[in-house]
């Protein structure tokens, strides 16, 4: 169950006095001033181009903040003791979003807000969730990892030390709020099981799994259930300086994992699952082959083989990478622009894409 203190609260013009007369230290921010000046230039775009300080001095502004100054809401963030003053809803989205046409339309923003992912395991999939609510997409989203923040998660997750000991989802749902208060997100702290999951798609919840879990039981059985609710699966895998993202189309009707019949992946699991033996289905069936992984990856793997390295290497530059290149396949799918059954695709700033780019200079 999510803890109290994950959800922003709102509240009205009497909460919002009572709670600032009892709790002196919280910090109150007027954003609504900043943001009807913001929204009066899109609802008027005959002003566009002129300057600033004369339009918001008119009778044209003045008449704008009377008939829409009552409509703001407050928004209290009970672990950064942040209350703030903000537009509602509608006007938010639309401020949010403004910068992304015309590269992003209206009408697929709205199909992009409106397209629910469910985001499991949060060092990479943080950064995909992040990346998602910065583009406006996936308004209701879920999120799960049972696992705590660590320091040495740091170099790949975007928090802070002050941040070390709570679980991943609660820092990754608080972050979410924090860019939009009105995101409606479902946390799962205890991580998530089958049966959460089969929960989930029963009650059509999702339109799209990102799977960046370390269990591979788990996702093998994802996949069997986003073949039973024909629901497409992506995954990024981390691969050095870049990244291999994996799309199987469920939806589509595609019947393997990660290219193979499910029944083989069910004669695997049989067998306890060693690290060895983990490793090598993530470089022959995930990465496609030892030759397509990052020659230090390789190295990585060995030393935390002899137990010389407590875990596999992994940079930040690659998790938010692998951040922007799964949003950008979850908005081909959403948008149905792509209908590929399944893409195995490698993505990495190469040396020698960099010493070309250079040499261009």
């Amino acid at each position: 169950m999510p803890s109290p203190d994950t959800r922003p609260q709102f509240l009205d013009d009497s909460e919002t006095s009572a709670l600032r007369a009892v709790q002196a230290h919280i910090r109150y921010v007027d954003a609504f001033e900043r943001q009807l000046k913001e929204l009066f230039f899109i609802d008027n775009p005959a002003f566009i181009g002129k300057e600033k300080a004369s339009a918001y001095a008119g009778a044209e502004f003045a008449a704008y903040v009377a008939a829409k100054g009552n409509s703001y809401t407050h928004v209290y963030y009970p672990w950064n003791h942040h209350l703030v003053k903000t537009v509602s809803a509608d006007d938010y989205f639309r401020l949010k979003t403004n910068r992304n046409q015309d590269l992003i339309t209206a009408s697929e923003q709205r199909i992009l807000r409106g397209y629910r992912v469910a985001v499991f395991g949060l060092s990479v999939g943080s950064n995909v969730a992040f990346t998602l609510t910065q583009a406006g997409i996936s308004n209701s989203i879920v999120i799960a990892d049972f696992d705590e923040l660590d320091t040495t998660n740091l170099n790949r997750i975007l928090a802070g030390v002050h941040q070390v000991g709570l679980n991943k989802s609660i820092v990754a749902a608080r972050r979410i709020y924090e860019d939009n208060p009105f995101a409606e997100v479902e946390s799962h702290e205890e991580g998530m099981s089958p049966g959460s999951l089969k929960s989930l798609l029963k009650k059509k919840k999702i339109d799209c799994i990102i799977d960046e879990v370390d269990d591979m039981p788990f996702k093998v059985e994802a996949r069997k259930l986003a073949l039973q609710y024909r629901i497409p699966v992506i995954m990024i895998t981390d691969n050095g300086d870049g990244v291999v993202l994996h799309v199987e189309r469920y939806d589509l009707g595609y019947d393997k994992i990660f290219g193979k019949p499910i029944p083989d992946f069910d004669a695997l699991l049989q067998q306890p699952m060693a690290k060895e033996a983990a490793g090598k289905i993530i470089m022959e069936y995930i990465v496609g082959g030892i030759d397509h992984v990052d020659p230090a990856m390789i190295a990585s793997v060995k030393r935390v083989l002899a137990r010389e390295l407590v875990s596999w290497s992994q940079l930040g530059s690659a998790a938010l990478l692998g951040g922007v290149v799964a949003t950008y396949m979850i908005k081909q799918i959403a948008l149905k622009r792509n209908v590929e059954p399944d893409i195995r695709a490698y993505i990495s700033p190469t040396r020698s894409q960099w010493e070309r780019h250079q040499s261009d200079i």
